[in-house]
């Protein structure tokens, strides 16, 4: 028997449906929707110069919205990630000075990123605090540690020739970059963790019900401790290249990272409820996110009023995260129904 034909109501209806469901193909639309705003009011931001350091700006968010969607796929949440970052970028500035080859420096900084990752992770599965509280309390001591440690002086002095290309300041070839080049890389291999190994499927598992997850044999406080491990490693990565892209580390250089790598993340499709991600909407929550920043620097809007635009994007986001969450229930149940008529 031929299906009856959809009316325009159900098309569109269905449409909405499939917006909502996958973030993605929103996130996408958005990116549609800035390139054209700023192709008819803003010209300059194709400028050459323009697209350079939006790019710069878009890597450093995106590899902390990288490790931050696997922490929110495992059901939990990073304040720390800005701290961390510019702990990370001071250690590794602060070693280059004092004479210490750059590979040994990297080394201690992500050294460092790993330890602060670790205890955040024991902090929430161990002591058992929530992880806003261990974050938070992480975001305080890195924070603190680095202005001690500077004297609240940005540590200048530290760039080498090396240190140029690392930072994205001298391309590698072309138009490709370091940085450009470790986003891909980091991407690519967290993706496919995600997709493709054991491990990913834990992080899912333990989000989506870590009770269920415990039963099934899922060595739940670690796979957590390994998720925020992973956010920062992730930290001290961008740490390391937003050093080198600065030619400064001042105290406060991680200030507001994390509300942009948790926006960037939940703009993503990655869910506050766990669970739910992925890398490549985290890469584009990241564009998306950089490009609504730059907009409004273009068109002569004080800095001042970019924090309350975070803010309104986060809101924006975690609204459309709901609805999303809302428009997949339906769906599944509506198909769950269909199935029981079906088998009926």
């Amino acid at each position: 028997m031929p299906s009856r034909p959809r009316s325009a109501g159900q098309v569109t209806r269905n449409a909405w449906e499939r917006l909502l469901v996958d973030p993605t193909l929103g996130v996408i639309s958005l990116l549609l929707i800035f390139a054209l705003i700023a192709a008819f009011a803003l010209p300059v931001f194709y400028a050459g110069n323009n697209i350079y350091n939006l790019v710069g700006t878009i890597i450093t968010v995106m590899i902390l919205s990288i490790g931050m969607t696997v922490v929110l796929i495992s059901g939990g949440i990073d304040l720390s990630v800005g701290a961390v970052m510019a702990l990370c970028a001071g250690v590794a500035a602060t070693l280059i000075k004092m004479g210490a080859p750059l590979f040994l420096a990297f080394i201690a900084a992500i050294l460092v990123g790993i330890a602060a990752g670790l205890v955040n992770g024991l902090l929430i599965t161990r002591v058992g605090l929530p992880d806003f509280i261990a974050t938070l309390a992480m975001m305080g001591f890195a924070s603190g540690l680095l202005y001690i440690a500077t004297q609240g002086v940005p540590v200048i002095g530290y760039m080498t020739d090396e240190y140029y290309v690392i930072g994205g300041l001298r391309p590698l070839f072309g138009p490709v970059t370091f940085p450009i080049l470790v986003a891909v890389i980091l991407a690519l291999v967290v993706g496919w963790v995600l997709a493709s190994t054991k491990l990913g499927t834990h992080f899912f598992a333990v989000g989506s019900n870590a009770l269920a997850a415990r039963q099934s044999g899922i060595p739940v406080r670690w796979v957590k401790t390994q998720a925020y491990v992973l956010s920062g490693t992730c930290a001290a990565i961008a740490g390391i290249i937003l050093a080198g892209r600065n030619n400064n580390v001042p105290a406060d250089l991680g200030t507001g990272y994390e509300i942009q790598a948790i926006s960037a993340a939940i703009i993503g499709g990655a869910s506050l409820m766990g669970g739910r991600g992925r890398v490549f909407g985290a890469v584009l929550g990241a564009l998306t996110l950089a490009l609504a920043i730059n907009i409004i620097n273009l068109a002569g809007v004080p800095s001042s009023y970019q924090k309350i635009v975070m803010g309104v994007i986060l809101i924006l986001a975690v609204i459309a995260n709901y609805l999303s969450e809302l428009a997949r229930g339906a769906t599944l149940r509506r198909q769950a129904k269909r199935l029981s008529s079906i088998a009926a």
